[in-house]
């Protein structure tokens, strides 16, 4: 991933659901990211300690963050996403509007990364944000 791109991280999947249903919702959601043409891989995320298969995607206007995080919190009734936005600064985008500064998001060795309760995992690399 390159830290310094405008990204956001974002799932479908729901600790409470199955692993059946979880699946479908993150094919669902990989076919909604594709229709908008948007660069994107696929990734593994840690949220407040579970693990969930999320998306990365490169983005370049508000309008672009509008609709992930339509996607997110209509479609797939998500808490939360993360933005990383042109300054490099991470913040988490929560369902009611609110925001929550993280940090930076950066590079870390897998076994921090496994130490914490967040983290995404994109191409053998972990991630997570460190306070600025």
């Amino acid at each position: 991933m390159n830290t310094v791109e405008q990204v956001v991280i974002l799932s479908a999947e729901l600790s409470k659901l199955s692993s059946v249903e979880n699946d479908r919702r993150t094919v669902l959601l990989n076919d909604m990211i594709a229709e908008l043409r948007l660069p994107f891989k696929s990734a593994k995320g840690v949220y407040k300690g579970s693990a969930e298969n999320s998306f990365v995607v490169i983005v370049r206007e508000q309008v672009d963050i509008d609709t992930l995080t339509g996607f997110a919190f209509k479609a797939f009734g998500q808490e939360s996403v993360l933005h990383q936005d042109s300054n490099q600064l991470a913040r988490l985008i929560y369902s009611d509007g609110k925001t929550e500064i993280l940090g930076k998001l950066v590079q870390v060795p897998k076994e921090l990364a496994e130490t914490l309760d967040n983290y995404t995992i994109m191409e053998g690399k972990f991630y997570t944000t460190t306070p600025v």
